[in-house]
């Protein structure tokens, strides 16, 4: 499967190999993983009512000085599975300009308005749910989206565009 990255979530962090004697355990053969959270201040707020996470191996051509470098990008990944109760999304390897399957896109209270995930219909059959957490009115959700995919809130119909590679209010958005 191949996914392109639009965004991506607030919290990152890294985990090394247990062979600490490995001068390079840190950079070699370390794993980085991104999810979504809300930042309240300082502090980072895990509310999540879809755990799960994204990973990237030191194999993966990403480079975790600069994740940005990652948006834009196609990535071979495999498909995302349920395990220990968490959606896992593994980054394999970079693949180049390959057409994409599916897009990563993570969605913010601020910017995307409202969405009501308690009610049923809140996105097309096709969007999964990797990370989302929530708290009170704000959330911020880690979606793959594919062609043609979209997700509702107050402010209209929020859909991928393949050609900016970006997210948009689709034709005949709520104004």
């Amino acid at each position: 499967m191949y996914i392109r990255v639009i965004s991506f979530g607030t919290n990152w962090w890294a985990m090394h190999s247990r062979h600490t004697n490995d001068p390079l355990c840190f950079h070699r053969k370390a794993a980085y993983f991104n999810a979504a959270a809300l930042m309240s201040g300082r502090r980072l707020h895990h509310g999540a009512i879809f755990p799960g996470q994204v990973r990237f191996n030191a194999k993966s051509g990403f480079d975790p000085e600069f994740p940005l470098r990652a948006i834009g990008k196609t990535f071979h990944c495999s498909a995302p599975h349920q395990f220990a109760g968490k959606m896992h999304l593994l980054f394999e390897r970079r693949a180049g300009e390959m057409k994409p399957d599916a897009y990563l896109v993570t969605l913010k209270s601020a910017d995307h308005g409202a969405i009501q995930f308690s009610k049923s219909g809140w996105k097309s059959a096709g969007v999964r749910p990797i990370s989302v957490s929530l708290r009170g009115e704000r959330y911020e959700a880690m979606l793959l989206f594919g062609p043609g995919d979209w997700v509702e809130s107050n402010l209209g119909v929020w859909q991928v565009d393949q050609a900016e590679c970006s997210i948009r209010l689709g034709e005949g958005a709520l104004q």
